[in-house]
């Protein structure tokens, strides 16, 4: 059996694996997906569809209605990417508090696999382009996509830490997840420049086989099986992730009462979790499409660039900064939180009003403490809960930040389209709105939150002590 901080060095490792691999692939599809829509846009034409589609700053009238209908695409990729995620999701995290971690772990990297053949299929078949692609975007969310892995690595890193590091251990995870995306965005911007697409692709599925390998050779499960009778020992473990009753004990999370009204403190939470990524996800599409039109215009592979760059900053407050808020000045993670929401209404005001590369380079700057929101939020979460809900829990918040992905694609692509003529920073001014409302709803709980984290700190000590006296 391994020890609890190896098991968390794997963890991360494996995460780290995925997370590289899902953000080449994401990174290199959503450019992919936009330039398709134009080529098929002037299929017929093909010397006009090449010089067009490649020089589309030339012509701005055309540029904003392919920006509109590009807006449109990115809604369907969403839907197809994160909705089929969800109840699989939920399913999964009912299931890894009773059986194991390991299998949610493999599906969304078999998942990724199966898609990636897909898309290299579609690099092959001009004609079908889109129709491939949007079959392997199902793929990818009809195995769990980030969701259902996310959900349970964290469910891990709360199984292995005490209280008192909990924050710390899951801004560490948080951090493997930017700085893959960080490293993956980066070499999908280089291989797009340098190689081929199908090579791109190629590498995703080499580093989602290492980490299908690393998790089936070197994970422990740090949920103990148990067999409940002798009828169950020849049941299909893998059929007990589709077991109804699985979604039924994730709700009761929800719905049972809890000690000092703590469930009002969960809704809280996971609502201004639901708002945050709804703004994260409105703002990753936004960006594709503000960098590439007037007056930037930068080139697609650009957008790799400047998404490597958001998250290696925020890997680094993550790395340094955040040890330094919980355990050096030994914030609150509900101080930690307000931090963070602060952070990242500056960047939205400032980001509504770039004009310039320099611009959009130092708003990654000013939002990067913005990176401490999540760690902070899943710590709060897990310490309302019960120990052997932890999946249960993690399912939810990252089901409902699946759902937040669409929601705001739909919501802030549709603002995008309706003011890109006019003023095209709007959606970012409307997401700095939206977190001053977080701040509000935060405030409703705050007394609560302190008193809550305080009596988990005393817990946490004197399990320490009763550890040493033995």
């Amino acid at each position: 059996m391994l020890s609890a901080e190896l098991h968390l060095v794997i963890v991360n490792a494996i995460f780290f694996l995925y997370k590289m691999g899902e953000s080449m692939l994401d990174t290199t599809t959503k450019p992919y997906l936009v330039s398709a829509v134009c080529y098929e846009r002037f299929l017929s034409e093909d010397f006009r569809n090449r010089t067009l589609c490649a020089n589309l700053e030339k012509y701005p009238d055309l540029e904003n209605h392919m920006q509109i209908i590009s807006g449109n695409y990115l809604i369907y990729y969403r839907l197809l990417l994160n909705i089929p995620a969800i109840p699989l999701a939920l399913l999964c995290g009912s299931y890894s508090d009773r059986y194991g971690r390991k299998v949610p772990i493999l599906l969304p990297s078999l998942g990724s696999v199966f898609a990636v053949l897909v898309y290299i299929l579609s690099d092959l078949v001009p004609r079908h382009r889109i129709p491939l692609i949007f079959c392997g975007l199902a793929l990818q969310g009809l195995f769990g996509k980030s969701s259902v892995i996310t959900m349970a690595v964290n469910s891990i890193v709360c199984d292995l830490s005490p209280p008192k590091n909990r924050t710390r251990n899951l801004g560490t995870l948080l951090a493997m997840n930017f700085i893959g995306v960080c490293i993956g965005s980066l070499l999908s911007g280089l291989f797009q420049d340098l190689i081929d697409l199908s090579i791109t692709f190629l590498c995703v599925a080499i580093l989602h086989g290492f980490s299908i390998i690393f998790t089936i050779v070197l994970l422990d499960e740090t949920v103990p099986y148990s067999k409940d009778s002798g009828s169950n020992q020849k049941r299909c473990e893998i059929c007990e992730v589709f077991r109804p009753s699985n979604l039924k004990e994730v709700i009761s999370v929800l719905t049972k009462p809890r000690f000092l009204n703590n469930r009002r403190i969960i809704l809280v939470l996971l609502a201004i979790s639901l708002i945050t990524q709804v703004c994260r996800a409105g703002e990753t599409d936004i960006n594709l499409l503000f960098i590439t039109r007037r007056p930037l215009n930068w080139p697609k592979s650009w957008y790799g660039y400047l998404v490597s760059l958001d998250y290696a900053v925020k890997g680094l407050c993550l790395f340094l900064v955040l040890p330094i808020f919980a355990n050096h000045l030994e914030l609150t993670d509900t101080a930690i939180l307000i931090i963070g929401i602060l952070c990242k209404l500056g960047r939205y005001l400032w980001a509504g009003f770039c004009d310039a590369s320099w611009m959009v380079f130092a708003s990654v700057a000013i939002g990067a403490l913005g990176s401490v929101i999540t760690s902070a939020l899943r710590s709060l979460v897990s310490k309302v809960v019960d120990v052997d809900e932890a999946g249960k829990i993690f399912s939810i918040m990252l089901a409902a930040e699946t759902s937040s992905k669409f929601i705001g694609s739909i919501v802030f692509l549709n603002i995008y389209g309706l003011t890109v003529d006019v003023f095209p920073g709007a959606a970012y001014l409307v997401e700095a709105v939206l977190y001053l409302c977080i701040l509000i709803i935060l405030s409703t709980v705050y007394r609560p939150l302190q008193k809550m984290q305080q009596n988990a700190l005393l817990e946490s000590m004197t399990l320490d002590l009763s550890y040493g006296s033995s």
